[in-house]
């Protein structure tokens, strides 16, 4: 649903002078992911796995998604040049790069993988980060491909990839494979760190300063993860 919304939303504003709201979204969603993930994500995992083990698979989870950036070139993070010409080469591992991460931000989704409460704030979290992620890759493929219904056919495999991901823990999980799910858990909080941080980093711009629209974007987004203690 997400992916699709930020698809649609892509279609209607198809043109580079929106990519200022497309920064102070990411800003959000960064600060918001950030957030759910220390206070919900990594607690869950820490209790459920030991500290070694847990902390060597986040590592290899932060740099996991450092290897899929390359693919990427960080469309996620904002970084789109819609002045420049995308080969094919370039659409395709955009792609594959995207698949790879959604695939990963699924797996906390499945039923059983997290309590209750924890699952559902990273359910919102995952959900919000739907928006720009499927905005930025079919912002591309609406500048790159010219028959527009692959594009959206596209834009459909990739909205199954994230359930994909969660189908596949919840398969884990009812074969009790306990120690491969917290590893994989563990392996996504690393990669949404990244994300997060990356985000959060790369809005202050090459002058370290942010707009006030985006600190209050920044600041929205961990006072939205923080109020679910209260909720």
């Amino acid at each position: 649903m997400a992916a699709g919304a930020g698809s649609l939303l892509a279609w209607v504003l198809r043109n580079k002078t929106h990519i200022e709201l497309l920064q102070v979204l990411l800003s959000f969603t960064g600060a918001y992911l950030l957030s759910v993930t220390v206070t919900h994500l990594l607690p869950e995992v820490f209790e459920q796995g030991s500290g070694a083990d847990v902390s060597f698979f986040i590592l290899i989870g932060f740099f996991i998604q450092l290897l899929i950036v390359q693919f990427t070139r960080g469309i996620e993070h904002g970084h789109l040049h819609l002045h420049h010409h995308f080969s094919k080469g370039y659409v395709s591992g955009v792609y594959f790069g995207l698949s790879i991460h959604a695939l990963l931000e699924g797996m906390p989704l499945a039923e059983g993988v997290m309590h209750v409460h924890d699952g559902q704030h990273i359910y919102y979290a995952i959900l919000i980060h739907k928006l720009p992620e499927a905005f930025s890759l079919a912002t591309i493929l609406f500048f790159s491909v010219r028959n527009k219904m692959y594009a959206w056919l596209l834009l459909l495999l990739f909205a199954l990839v994230t359930p994909a991901g969660a189908l596949l823990s919840g398969w884990l999980s009812a074969t009790d494979a306990n120690h491969e799910i917290v590893w994989l858990m563990a392996i996504v909080c690393g990669t949404f760190i990244h994300i997060s941080t990356t985000i959060i980093f790369e809005s202050s711009g090459k002058a370290h300063k942010i707009s006030w629209y985006k600190f209050l974007a920044i600041v929205l987004g961990v006072g939205f993860a923080l109020m679910s203690f209260l909720l």
